[in-house]
């Protein structure tokens, strides 16, 4: 068994089993990777792929076990030329994180900056997508750390830090009906047409739960992943917007009205999560610290630790609910 044959076995799987795919994403031959794909599998004497004619339609049973481990040896791979660079005082490379619209644009910017000074050889690769479209990155290992808010279990495979809370905003322009009153409730909001962000089909909206809860049917009329164009539609008149506080820039967004749904909406919790079998190296560690300073190393090695009780049965998960003490987004001098 080659190293070789397992990259080309992950090429396929993320590549839709399309073995042309694969052969043009890294670069190689199709015929080079059926043949190391036959010879794989005469070497396990196992089949990996279930076949119509020439055609891959699917993982066997026993391919799917083999893709999850070969992702596992791939990743020690990564981590044994890790460990030895992580003692380089500038160390080069690439560091990859995926996360939300919001966070690249309204909370990364500092963190980013900061780490830059400090490690100015790596190369930052951020990529941006929806929370389903994210934990899939991670999960097939192509990104170092996800950041993302939502209560998806991510699994057992997956190290998940809560980082910090946040509230979401309600807006309309100055002349919209809703400025007329004291206090706004849920039944208020969802008299209106309703602007915010896309939720994907195998995410949980706490928003709509929390309607559905309440015997409300929120009118969502368009959707987006960006709270600037969120805030563009509901400025054309589309309907009452849903964003995240730290989209709302008072002196740029003037033109709307924002109202705190803290009193009506369960608070949003930001994490951050990688793969338990990465291996952290000190430009990760630094980055941590950065994002959420409140977070000691001992608080993620304790993470790691629980996440591989609870993986024996011998303890609760701790990432069942969110700890009351983290702090709230406004409080970080980012």
């Amino acid at each position: 068994m080659k190293l070789q044959q397992l990259n080309y076995l992950i090429a396929i799987a993320d590549n839709n089993l399309s073995i042309t795919s694969a052969a043009a994403k890294i670069h190689t031959s199709q015929p080079g990777i059926s043949k190391q794909l036959r010879l794989l599998e005469d070497e396990l004497q196992t089949k990996i792929f279930e076949r119509n004619g020439k055609l891959l339609t699917g993982l066997t049973k026993t391919g799917e076990e083999v893709l999850n481990r070969a992702r596992k040896v791939l990743q020690e791979v990564e981590n044994i030329k890790r460990l030895t660079t992580d003692t380089i005082a500038s160390p080069s490379g690439s560091f990859t994180i995926a996360t939300t619209q919001t966070q690249a644009q309204y909370v990364l910017p500092q963190v980013f900056l900061n780490f830059h000074k400090q490690y100015p050889n790596l190369k930052i690769d951020l990529q941006q997508g929806s929370t389903e479209q994210i934990v899939e990155l991670l999960k097939k290992q192509q990104v170092d750390f996800a950041i993302a808010s939502g209560n998806e279990d991510l699994g057992p495979d997956i190290v998940k830090i809560p980082c910090y809370q946040w509230d979401r905003l309600v807006l309309f322009p100055h002349e919209h009906e809703l400025g007329d009153l004291v206090k706004i409730t849920l039944e208020d909001i969802t008299k209106y047409p309703l602007v915010g962000y896309h939720v994907g089909e195998n995410e949980r909206s706490s928003f709509i739960s929390t309607c559905q809860n309440r015997g409300l049917e929120p009118n969502i009329i368009f959707t987006a992943r960006d709270a600037d164009v969120i805030k563009t539609y509901v400025r054309r008149g589309f309907g009452v917007g849903i964003i995240a506080s730290m989209a709302f820039d008072q002196k740029a967004d003037r033109d709307l009205i924002s109202y705190s749904t803290k009193d009506i909406l369960p608070r949003c919790t930001t994490w951050l999560a990688f793969n338990k079998n990465l291996f952290l190296a000190k430009h990760m560690k630094d980055f941590i610290e950065l994002f959420a300073p409140h977070i000691s190393e001992a608080d993620y090695k304790q993470q790691l630790f629980s996440d591989y009780l609870t993986s024996l049965d011998l303890m609760p998960c701790p990432q069942a609910s969110t700890p009351p003490s983290l702090p709230m987004h406004e409080m970080w001098h980012i």
